[in-house]
């Protein structure tokens, strides 16, 4: 009877186990299902823009209508996603070349996501155990979190979530792994946004990214 009871133990732990892992590999199908059963509307599909050319010449263009002097120049000015793509891009190829390509950007409110090709060379095994296993060379990667502008003018972008493939990384990781990218400018979790000095706000919906003239008070 005791070798019984150990049997079906073990098998109600494997079942468990699979139970687990076929909820993580089809949690957007539960999730989609429970919100029909629910009668719950979808969520907005992600909708990611990359690059487009000349992109970041626009967006310089447009951010230097700031340093005007204000009777000349605009209380603020309106980016795209394409165009924060391309200095998000072009920052990432000046600090951490390589380490991250193929970016693009979906806004939302008051949060972006940055998707991107990340080389996974950089990232030490320690901070992947054993799944590093089976990942490739280059893995897609998913970054989001705020932007928000901070008193000293700068702009920072606060990750809060990261997936690489279909792992999600615990917050108290990501810190780690913008370290192992370097990432220019990193503090903990925020990353400096390639803007102007001296914003005074900045807001992000899914049409665009406003940024604002700091006070002159």
């Amino acid at each position: 009877m005791g070798c019984l009871r150990k049997a079906l133990a073990g098998v109600g732990c494997l079942v468990v186990l699979v139970a687990i892992a076929a909820g993580y590999l089809y949690r957007e199908h539960l999730a989609a299902l429970w919100r029909r059963v629910r009668g719950t509307p979808a969520p907005p599909p992600v909708v990611y823009v990359a690059p487009a050319p000349g992109a970041a010449r626009d967006a310089e263009a447009t951010l230097a209508q700031l340093a005007r002097p204000v009777t000349g120049g605009s209380a603020y000015v309106d980016l795209t996603a394409s165009e924060l793509a391309a200095l998000i891009q072009r920052q990432l190829d000046g600090t951490a070349r390589g380490v991250v390509d193929s970016v693009a950007v979906a806004l939302g409110d008051q949060r972006i996501a940055v998707r991107g090709s990340l080389d996974m060379s950089v990232l030490p095994h320690r901070l992947l155990g054993p799944l590093s296993e089976g990942l490739g060379s280059r893995e897609p990667v998913v970054a989001g979190g705020v932007i928000s502008a901070r008193r000293d003018g700068r702009v920072v972008w606060t990750i809060d979530q990261l997936r690489i493939r279909e792992l999600d990384f615990p917050r108290q990781v990501i810190p780690s792994i913008l370290r192992a990218m370097t990432v220019t400018g990193a503090e903990g979790a925020s990353v400096p946004i390639p803007l102007p000095a001296g914003v005074g706000d900045v807001r992000v919906s899914p049409k665009g990214v406003r940024v604002y003239r700091a006070s002159s008070k």
